[in-house]
């Protein structure tokens, strides 16, 4: 290959993908039918920065709960089921940053809730965070 037609290396930041996953991506909701329904959510990549800080601060908490229970001589107590499905919901209602096209105004609640109580949505926002395609741009 001659100095002309040599491609370019990459860098080792080119492959950075925390930073690529904080860009945000908006995609239609679409119904049970496949059909669009005017709502659309924008997320961030499960990779970015500050889904993973909201995920390891509540680990955090919670290790910090079982070590002190651990230090008074008390068993940690396990965690049910209902509390596990609940910390992954958290975990894809933190990759919504935003929506447009229904009435109520974003809020990380409403994110929750909505994840929380549509499997649909969850389904979707999970799929849309978890797709790095969808915070790169083609070179």
């Amino acid at each position: 290959m001659s100095n002309n037609t040599q491609k370019k290396l990459s860098s080792i930041h080119d492959f950075n993908a925390s930073k690529q996953c904080e860009v945000g991506y908006e995609f239609e909701y679409e119904n049970e039918h496949a059909e669009g329904t005017g709502f659309f959510i924008t997320v961030i990549g499960d990779q970015a920065e500050s889904v993973k800080k909201a995920i390891f601060a509540k680990i955090n908490k919670e290790r910090t709960q079982a070590a002190l229970l651990k230090k008074r001589g008390k068993d940690e107590v396990l965690k049910p089921i209902e509390d596990l499905i609940e910390d992954n919901i958290e975990g894809v209602a933190a990759c919504i940053t935003g929506w447009r096209g229904v009435e109520e105004i974003y809020s990380p609640e409403l994110a929750f809730s909505i994840c929380q109580n549509n499997k649909l949505i969850f389904d979707q926002v999970k799929a849309a965070s978890e797709n790095l395609a969808n915070f790169t741009k083609s070179k």
